[in-house]
């Protein structure tokens, strides 16, 4: 009888501790919830990552090109870029073959990982062409700003397919406002801008602006006029 017994005890005691390793419902209620607050707070963050990391590729891109460019300079006297080879051009000549070794129509630093699936004439970048029309080559001086200031390429609008940005002679408008893309990276970040001094940096449009357009040189004699 009282083998029978324990064997009664030990059947009742295993279904306690099985009743007792379960959750119920209100339980698993709270878990999931407290996952879903979890995921809430996390999915920011790692949003904010992926921004940033896609930020600093953009920046190692920039980066590469003016490594390009600097050896383009070294072969041309110090021009910075090749001048009046865009989108108007056949592909096979216009500027990035002439500058990237082997001879490559947009390589893949010539596309921002910020940029649309698919941006015209595939690249996210363009050169500023204030440069080669007030012939600025790499050791020139521009009249109030340094070359830590003078703008070389920067990020194009994803609907145009432009590879310059230009200022027209008559000075009456430029392309500033509608092919320079000034937020790429979001609004607090700005865009990713390559400089005469071949350093790369994220400004906001704020940051940048000394007049209407950023791109642009101060007029010689309204720095002469500061000065005086």
């Amino acid at each position: 009888m009282q083998v029978g017994k324990n064997r009664t005890d030990a059947i009742v005691g295993s279904s306690a501790s099985s009743s007792r390793t379960g959750f119920t419902l209100v339980e698993l209620l709270v878990v999931i919830g407290i996952i879903a607050v979890l995921v809430a707070i996390l999915l920011p963050s790692l949003s904010r990552a992926r921004q940033q990391s896609k930020q600093v590729q953009c920046q190692s891109n920039l980066r590469q090109i003016g490594m390009y460019l600097t050896m383009y300079g070294n072969e041309w006297r110090g021009w910075v870029y090749p001048p009046r080879l865009g989108a108007g051009h056949p592909k096979e000549d216009r500027w990035p073959v002439h500058v990237f070794k082997p001879a490559i129509y947009n390589p893949p630093v010539m596309l921002c990982p910020s940029d649309v699936e698919d941006p015209a004439f595939e690249h996210s970048y363009i050169l500023n062409d204030n440069l080669a029309m007030h012939e600025v080559k790499f050791g020139s001086k521009v009249p109030g700003r340094s070359p830590s200031d003078v703008i070389v390429m920067g990020e194009k609008r994803s609907e145009y397919n432009d590879y310059y940005m230009n200022e027209f002679r008559s000075g009456a408008w430029s392309d500033y406002a509608t092919r320079v893309e000034p937020w790429r990276h979001g609004l607090k970040r700005g865009s990713n801008y390559l400089f005469l001094d071949m350093h790369v940096e994220t400004r906001t449009e704020d940051q940048l602006k000394a007049g209407a357009d950023p791109w642009t040189f101060p007029d010689p004699d309204d720095v002469k006029n500061k000065v005086n």
